[in-house]
């Protein structure tokens, strides 16, 4: 942006996230931080009041995610240490979320205890938050204020990893006399020879296999390398499986997308025809023990090619610093080096079967009906649990339409990104999935995207406790109270429906399509033993990981 001393810091804040693309702020207005949600809206940003601060943080995460970043304003110590936990989750799983935290004046920075405070200590959350969010600074002096807004958000966007702004209330109104910028380090640039050494062997890698296929990761998700990467499938003849994270990557109805491969956890067709690949090209994997369903993916070193956010890999050779988003450039220039792979018949696709009459709905009849019921246009939200790992099976038809928190496993994500992400994008209507569970952390926060104007379609998939939890260890320390989810509705202006069986969710879905301008809760009545085949698999897996560490 240019500078210029007209502007307070406050201002300029606002100014610069509009300049990113950014209209909504998510937060909840506090005193600290008040004097921003002022200026916001008198500059014509939509200040959105959340129900509590970590739905606010979950709400700029389904922001970010469609938008490129997104933005949560809090009050000092109380607000700030509440969006951690979500914060944490961007961090996790490479989202562009700032947060900008109000703070006590610099005048005030004594030895007064000022209330909010978590300490003696008042520098003690702006400690606490370096530690998730890799970009921080504290806007202390109006004359640097201006570079620092503009250094973070940029480094923010740019590297998809959160940020805090922290703001004392005596900043906000402040004018710079003399604005200049901050001397800081340069980027070092990748040499070309590396970057060119590196394509060189992806190349003649790929070129050398015999059935090679490609694994598309978070990476390629956040990248929104869809159809670049449906393109490259096409031009190599390489068919594509996702990860659990990277889910939604591409159109899933493209012939050549397999589905989600997941190790153990996935059907055993694909995991044979995965493992047996003499070469899997990882597009922006995140390897933990989530995506190799708990380290038990059958895939040697030497048949990898990782195309990763900081390095190429090629087997056991590395390329540091020659990115994703650098190598995909040259891969593109270079596509007519590629050999032309033929396709293998009778691809293991797999996707959830189609289930047309049983005594009860289970989560198979769930997988389902998703992928039966979402259009083109639809955002659909899961959160963790039964949910996340049956809509692993479900077939999305367009790329990009599938937000999950799977890494950081937070719960409560989904109802507070449904309508991040749909204000984000500024259409679709959000078809939000969450157990039981997660439901009773944020259900509630619904209320702010049907203020919003927004009307998700809610399926609360009631297993009656932690199912996730009940995979890997059972008892009664995961058993909830149990809620009528329905009647939230009439508390915060949806409908609410109860299904037990397949028709009635049929006729259920059928309503809430129809009626687009209402919210529905639709309260999906599961058995607390049913286990999605990916949970299961999962749950076995850590429960051995569990033992080993005994």
């Amino acid at each position: 942006m240019a500078r210029t001393k007209s502007l307070s810091i406050g201002e300029y804040l606002i100014d610069a996230l509009k300049g990113h693309g950014v209209d909504h702020i998510f937060g909840v207005p506090g005193d600290f931080i008040l004097g921003l949600h002022v200026i916001g809206d008198r500059r014509g940003m939509r200040m959105v009041n959340c129900t509590r601060e970590e739905a606010a943080t979950y709400a700029a995460d389904g922001y970010a995610r469609e938008k490129g970043l997104g933005a949560v304003a809090v009050t000092y110590g109380v607000g700030t240490l509440a969006t951690m936990a979500a914060l944490g989750s961007a961090n996790a799983e490479s989202v562009p979320v700032v947060v900008v935290g109000g703070a006590p004046g610099m005048g005030e920075r004594d030895s007064r205890r000022i209330h909010h405070m978590p300490s003696a200590d008042m520098e003690s959350p702006y400690r606490m938050m370096e530690e998730i969010a890799p970009h921080c600074v504290l806007l202390d002096d109006p004359d640097e204020a201006y570079d620092q807004i503009d250094w973070l958000l940029r480094n923010v966007r740019d590297t998809m990893m959160p940020g805090y702004i922290e703001l004392p209330r005596d900043m906000i109104e402040a004018k710079p006399i003399a604005p200049h910028p901050i001397p800081r380090a340069m980027d070092e640039l990748v040499p070309l020879a590396r970057l060119n050494a590196a394509a060189d062997d992806v190349i003649a890698t790929i070129n050398k296999a015999k059935r090679p296929i490609i694994w598309a990761g978070q990476g390629a998700r956040r990248l929104q390398f869809g159809d670049r990467l449906l393109r490259f499938a096409e031009a190599t003849g390489m068919p594509i499986v996702e990860s659990v994270m990277g889910k939604g990557a591409v159109d899933g109805t493209h012939p050549l997308v397999l589905g989600v491969y997941v190790g153990a956890g996935s059907p055993p067709r694909l995991r044979e025809f995965v493992e047996d690949s003499d070469l899997v090209v990882q597009i922006g994997v995140n390897v933990n023990d989530i995506t190799t369903g708990a380290f038990s993916t059958g895939i040697a070193v030497e048949n990898r090619v990782h195309l990763a956010s900081d390095a190429v890999s090629v087997g056991h050779r590395r390329y540091e610093g020659v990115n994703l988003g650098a190598i995909a450039h040259v891969i593109e220039r270079r596509i007519d080096e590629f050999k032309s792979h033929k396709v293998p018949k009778n691809l293991p696709y797999s996707w959830a079967e189609e289930i047309t009459d049983a005594p009860r709905i289970t989560t198979g009849v769930v997988a389902d009906r998703l992928q039966r019921f979402i259009e083109k246009s639809d955002i659909v939200l899961c959160d963790v649990g039964v949910g996340a790992h049956l809509s692993m099976d479900s077939q999305l038809n367009r790329n990009g339409q599938f937000h999950i928190a799977r890494l950081y496993v937070g719960m409560g994500f989904a109802v507070p990104a449904a309508y991040g992400a749909t204000l984000a994008r500024g259409k679709g209507r959000p078809i939000v999935l969450i157990g039981d569970g997660s439901f009773q952390m944020t259900g509630f926060d619904l209320s702010t995207a049907i203020r919003e104007g927004i009307s998700p379609i809610v399926l609360v998939l009631d297993n009656h406790g932690y199912g996730a939890e009940r995979s890997i260890h059972d008892g009664e320390f995961n058993d909830i109270a149990q809620w009528d989810y329905a009647a939230v509705g009439q508390v915060v202006g949806a409908i609410g429906l109860q299904v037990f069986t397949p028709g009635q969710l049929d006729e259920a879905l059928a309503r809430a399509r129809k009626d687009r301008d209402t919210a529905y809760i639709i309260q999906v009545d599961l058995d607390k033993t049913d286990v999605p085949r990916g949970l299961k698999a999962l749950g076995e897996g850590l429960a051995e990981l569990m033992a080993a560490g005994d």
